[in-house]
C-alpha cells in the first residue's frame, strides 16, 4: 500500500501487501520526514477519539489552556486542560499500537499490522482534581528502516513508553538501544520513561521475562514499570493514568 500523506501523517501496510519498490520506498520516507517535521502536526487526523480535527502543536513545554471557572468549587478554582506528547518505542510486534489503539479507542486488532514511521491517536483523561490532559499518543515503527527517523516523533515528547514483550527475551534485550537514544532527551528535557511489559495475559509458562527482573531494570533505569495487556485491557488505563499524573504534578511544581 502506498503512503497517502494528504491526510494524515501516519501510514501502515498490511501482511498481504506488495513490497514496496525501491523509489517509491525514498519518496514515502520523504513525505513523511516533511509531514512530521513541516506543519507541526497541523494536518494530523484523530483516530477514532472522536471527530477528526486538527492537532494542536506540543513543545518541549506541556501547553495549557484554561477552560473555565467552576463556580461550583468551594475553592474557584480554574479547570486546565493540558497536553502531553507521548511516544510509544520498541521493537516490531512488541505491541505498541495495540496499546495506543486500547487506550484511545478501547479495540484489539488481532491481525498484525506493521507500522511504517509512526502512527497518531489522542485521547482524554480527567484528573480527580478536573484537570483535563489531553494525550498525544504517538506510536513508532520498531522496524530497523525507521529507526533513524523516530527522533521525529519522541524529540518534543514528553513521555516515552518503552515496550517489550514478556514472552520475547530478546525484545527485552533491545531496550538497551532505546535508552541511549533518549540519553540527551532524558537529562535535558526531564523526559518521563515509563516501561510496559505487553502481553501479560499469557500463561505463566510462556511468560519469558518475569516481573521481578523488569521491575529491577525499571528501577535501575528511573523508570516507571507497568505490565499491560493490550489483548484484554489489563494495566493499560492504570499505565496512562500515572502518566497523566506524574506529568501534572510536574508541572504545577514550575
Amino acid at each position: 500500500m502506498a503512503l497517502d500523506m494528504s491526510n494524515a501523517t501516519y501510514a501502515r501496510s498490511t501482511s498481504g501487501a506488495k513490497k514496496l519498490k525501491e523509489t517509491s520506498f525514498a519518496q514515502d520516507i520523504a513525505k513523511l520526514r516533511k509531514a512530521v517535521t513541516g506543519d507541526k502536526y497541523s494536518n494530523i487526523k484523530k483516530m477514532g477519539c472522536g471527530q477528526s480535527k486538527k492537532a494542536s502543536p506540543i513543545g518541549n513545554d506541556l501547553k495549557i489552556k484554561e477552560i473555565k471557572k467552576d463556580n461550583n468549587n468551594n475553592n474557584n478554582k480554574e479547570k486546565m486542560e493540558y497536553e502531553i506528547k507521548i511516544c510509544l518505542l520498541g521493537d516490531v510486534a512488541v505491541g505498541k499500537t495495540s496499546i495506543a489503539s486500547r487506550f484511545c479507542k478501547n479495540i484489539f486488532n488481532e491481525t498484525y499490522i506493521n507500522t511504517i514511521g509512526g502512527a497518531y491517536q489522542q485521547q482524554n483523561i480527567l484528573l480527580d482534581n478536573g484537570a483535563k490532559m489531553k494525550m498525544h499518543v504517538w506510536d513508532t515503527s520498531g522496524d530497523e528502516r525507521f529507526k533513524s527517523m523516530t527522533n521525529l516523533y519522541y524529540r518534543d515528547a514528553q513521555v516515552a513508553i518503552l515496550t517489550y514483550d514478556v514472552t520475547n527475551p530478546q525484545t527485552f534485550e533491545g531496550l538497551g538501544y532505546w535508552l541511549t537514544e533518549l540519553n540527551d532527551k532524558v537529562n535535558r528535557d526531564k523526559m518521563l520513561l515509563f516501561l510496559a511489559g505487553n502481553k501479560c495475559d499469557v500463561e505463566n509458562d510462556m511468560k519469558r521475562v518475569s516481573s521481578v527482573k523488569a521491575k529491577e531494570y525499571a528501577e535501575e533505569n528511573n523508570m516507571f514499570f507497568f505490565e499491560t495487556s493490550a489483548k484484554t485491557g489489563a494495566g493499560i488505563k492504570d499505565l496512562f493514568k500515572a502518566i497523566a499524573t506524574k506529568e501534572y504534578e510536574l508541572l504545577i511544581k514550575k
